[in-house]
């Protein structure tokens, strides 16, 4: 499997293999990361009776196929030459009082992010968000890249 990402790890390309030539040369312009298939374990083969058959006084064995290392768009990341999970954040649609007081709050948050509220993006600086408002409504928090796409509702009565 090819992977292209741009610097900030988003990955915007997957592919399958390409030849050896074409790999080499994509690999030198950078961006690229070559997750190569896996062979499976071993087993030994068996003969149309299901006997095991013997070569040399050893069992003979195969290889039954590869596995594909996982990577998507929507939940991995390049991270120093990794692919690794985007973050994610807690999903389910919230209610808070509309007191000023009662808050919702995100935390573990990297450092910084941006969080969008009705829209707004906020930088978040810290590593936590902490909503609160004196104002009943419905509030739309979203986010992107880095995080897996998050979408949620706080609704303040």
């Amino acid at each position: 499997m090819l992977i292209h990402h741009d610097e900030r790890g988003f990955i915007d390309m997957i592919s399958s293999d390409p030849d050896a030539e074409a790999l080499a040369n994509l690999m030198a312009m950078g961006g690229y990361i070559h997750l190569p298939s896996e062979p499976m374990p071993a087993v030994a083969v068996r003969d149309k009776d299901g006997k095991v058959v013997i070569e040399d006084g050893k069992v003979k064995k195969e290889v039954p196929g590869y596995t594909t290392p996982i990577a998507t768009h929507e939940n991995h990341m390049v991270v120093d030459g990794r692919v690794v999970d985007r973050p994610t954040l807690p999903a389910g649609d919230v209610e808070i009082k509309a007191d000023g007081k009662d808050t919702y709050t995100l935390d573990g948050l990297p450092r910084p992010c941006v969080i969008r509220i009705d829209g707004e993006p906020y930088e978040v600086k810290g590593g936590v968000l902490h909503f609160a408002t004196k104002d009943a409504g419905t509030y739309l928090f979203e986010a992107g890249f880095p995080f897996v796409d998050w979408r949620v509702k706080v609704v303040a009565k």
